[in-house]
């Protein structure tokens, strides 16, 4: 039998190896895991956020600036940059203002768990006196896409 034949024969068993995987296991559970027992007081939960504040929060994107950076899908989402702090603050300040006037929480996420960004805007906000209820999403980005996708 020739490599090709070989080739072909491996890339279909594989593929039905797969498969029959998915059948037996299900598809793939995308959820980031997250107790509220094990929060630091300044963490939310995404269910926290889509259940008991249905989802009405200013979202604060940390993630930086990057061309290839997936936008948020929630309207009114605004960026702010811990390498561009001064100046994003001045361009959203209004915005974060006006969400404390509707008592409405602010939700920073990040990257990673392990992104400092997050936990350096929040507390440029708090610092600045700008908004009282400002959160970080546990889980960052992969909490926010497994929740939005739900």
């Amino acid at each position: 039998m020739s490599w090709i034949y070989q080739s072909v024969l491996f890339v279909i068993i594989a593929g039905l190896c797969a498969l029959a995987t998915r059948f037996v296991a299900g598809e793939y559970n995308r959820s980031v895991p997250c107790d509220p027992a094990s929060l630091l007081p300044y963490e939310v939960c995404m269910a926290t956020v889509q259940g008991d504040w249905k989802g009405d929060v200013l979202w604060v994107d940390a993630r930086g600036r990057r061309a290839n950076k997936k936008p948020m899908a929630s309207a009114g989402a605004i960026e702010i940059s811990a390498t561009h702090l001064n100046e994003d603050l001045g361009k959203t300040a209004q915005l974060i203002f006006e969400a404390n006037n509707k008592y409405q929480k602010i939700v920073v996420l990040c990257q990673t768990d392990a992104c400092g960004s997050s936990k350096y805007v929040r507390a440029k906000i708090l610092e600045n006196m700008l908004h009282d209820e400002v959160y970080i999403l546990r889980g960052g980005w992969k909490a926010y896409i497994a929740g939005v996708e739900q």
